[in-house]
């Protein structure tokens, strides 16, 4: 029968004395749940523990986790009982940088060597062209004596420069070879200078933990280390692709589900058991308390104007988290569940356990992980506001279904199979519904014309000054089936009683005025039936007094 047994640490900056054996553990990661801001990595480590008491010791946890939060538990074949937990910060030579070190310490050694022997190579080969040059000299001194026997004849002197000739031409490409070669060893020893100088010797920082145990009997234990850590995260990303509607079908949306995992710690995740997490560990956990806020009349003169009343102070002080409740935060860690070959739904959140084994390494680039792909069913709407944009833009509304929020992130736009650019997706609750845009629409036509603009008088006692705008707004589905089509324009509008504004006789009226609160906002909402054009008339009259100096944009 295994035992479990399970202890929460409580961080000390000294060492229990060890009375019995020293056990060095080797734990490796096994599991990490990343959350948008911080993850939790679940070591392992495999130990025998002897009959008595002992010491376990874990040398080679990273020096950035937060130690507060690290947690103990495991597994065993007989009873084993956890008396104390500590840990401390210690200071651990990089074994990887001191062999780089060495070895570009051996590289540029030997380029010095091979420097060495090129300079006494082009010393020797200079001194050889020195005796060459002396005696080619000696063959032009003035000629002997008649009495003296002549040492070369025509022949033996011909002979004799071309070999002098060729033995310097010889040593002067040796010369020169030497020469190239010292200049690329040069560069290159400057280079591992360089990198000898960014690898210098530094002591990087680990947490070294001791878990004093005691068991009645020899037996084996598997032991299970949690901690978080603030350098990682991840952020979702989303594929939304719409499929326009055909005769007997409806318009849906695929939307692809991934994230993007980032992780800048001392240490890579390989072959982990990745679980990505919606949840917020770092942000607050309640509401800020609100402070009396009291308006007292200016007594002149007096200093305690100025003073603040000590709620007031602790009112503007930054809000921090009790101590109890980080405590209880830190406790309640002990129930984040582990990764599972499924979604688990927790209230709002969500535990999402990518399939199979995955790999990040340490340098902050994002690991790219599929989660999920769900089908949602879409409403088509077009909107279009002719008096900026000709363009009338295809908008796709939908529900999301399921039990799983989703997080706010970017969302990767394809219509019918085509790229159509990116958007951003609001954080959503099942069942809320959202809308996204699909880009222009080239198969609904909007044209908006001025029909009348005028300006003019009006009035027998006062004159007033009256300017008049009309327009027609088409709107043309070529469409096989039939779209629902939102036209936005606008009225002017005016806080001054002496300036009216009135809509002309015969106008279409709008679905909605003041649309989305903006003030003088149009709306028509319409249904265009498949090769249908619907016709919207625009327009409104302005009144102010003649003499009243207006500043208005009315087109």
């Amino acid at each position: 029968m295994r035992l479990r047994f399970a202890v929460i640490i409580l961080a000390s900056t000294a060492f229990t004395p060890a009375i019995a054996a020293d056990i060095a553990a080797q734990s490796r990661i096994d599991a990490v749940t990343v959350f948008p801001s911080g993850a939790e990595v679940v070591r392992i480590a495999q130990a025998n523990i002897d009959a008595g008491e002992n010491t376990l010791i874990f040398s080679d946890l990273p020096g950035n986790l937060q130690v507060e939060t690290l947690r103990v538990e495991g597994t065993s074949s007989g009873k084993i009982e956890i008396g104390s937990v500590d840990s401390r910060t210690v200071a651990v030579p990089s074994a990887a940088t001191d062999a780089q070190r060495k070895k570009i310490e051996s590289d540029i050694e030997t380029l010095q060597d091979e420097r060495t022997v090129l300079d006494q190579t082009i010393s020797d080969a200079e001194y050889q062209k020195s005796l060459m040059q002396q005696l080619a000299t000696n063959v032009f001194t003035p000629p002997p004596k008649e009495s003296e026997a002549k040492p070369f004849g025509p022949a033996d002197l011909g002979g004799l420069l071309d070999l002098v000739g060729g033995k310097l031409q010889t040593l002067s490409k040796l010369i020169l070879d030497s020469r190239v070669r010292q200049r690329a060893i040069d560069r290159q020893i400057g280079d591992l200078s360089n990198e000898l100088q960014r690898l210098a010797p530094q002591d990087g920082q680990r947490i070294m933990v001791t878990v004093h145990l005691a068991a009645p009997v020899a037996t084996a234990g598997t032991f299970k280390l949690k901690y978080r850590i603030a350098e990682a995260g991840w952020r979702p990303i989303y594929d939304a692709r719409l499929v326009s509607p055909e005769k007997n079908t409806k318009a849906k949306i695929e939307l692809v589900r991934r994230a993007d995992v980032m992780q800048s710690t001392t240490e890579s995740w390989n072959g982990v058991a990745l679980t990505l997490s919606t949840a917020r560990p770092l942000g607050a956990t309640a509401a800020p308390d609100l402070w009396p806020a009291q308006i007292a009349a200016f007594d002149g003169g007096r200093g305690a104007n100025y003073a603040r009343p000590a709620d007031m102070m602790d009112a503007a002080k930054p809000a921090t988290m009790p101590e109890e409740s980080l405590q209880s935060s830190v406790r309640k860690e002990d129930d984040v569940a582990q990764s599972q070959a499924e979604v688990e739904i927790a209230g709002f959140q969500a535990l999402y356990s990518i399939a199979g084994r995955v790999s990040v390494d340490n340098t902050g680039t994002a690991k790219k992980v599929r989660i999920d792909t769900s089908e949602l069913e879409a409403q088509l709407t077009a909107r279009a506001v002719p008096k900026l944009d000709p363009n009338a833009y295809l908008m796709a509304s939908f529900t999301l279904n399921g039990e799983t929020p989703l997080l706010p992130g970017t969302v990767m736009l394809y219509r019918d199979g085509v790229f159509m650019g990116q958007g951003d997706l609001p954080l959503l609750a099942p069942g809320e519904e959202a809308k996204l845009g699909f880009g222009a629409d080239d198969l609904i036509k909007v044209k908006r014309v001025e029909v009348k603009r005028m300006t003019g008088e009006e009035g027998l006692i006062s004159t007033s000054a009256v300017e008049t705008r009309a327009y027609d707004i088409t709107v043309k589905n070529l469409h096989d089936f039939a779209v629902p089509v939102t036209i936005l324009d606008q009225m002017p509008f005016s806080t001054w009683e002496e300036i009216t504004v009135e809509t002309l006789a015969g106008m279409t009226a709008p679905s909605i005025r003041d649309f989305e609160k903006k003030r003088g906002v149009l709306a028509w909402n319409l249904d265009v039936e498949p090769k249908a054009e619907a016709l919207i008339k625009h327009g409104f009259k302005v009144t102010m007094p003649q003499d009243l100096k207006v500043g208005m944009n009315i087109n």
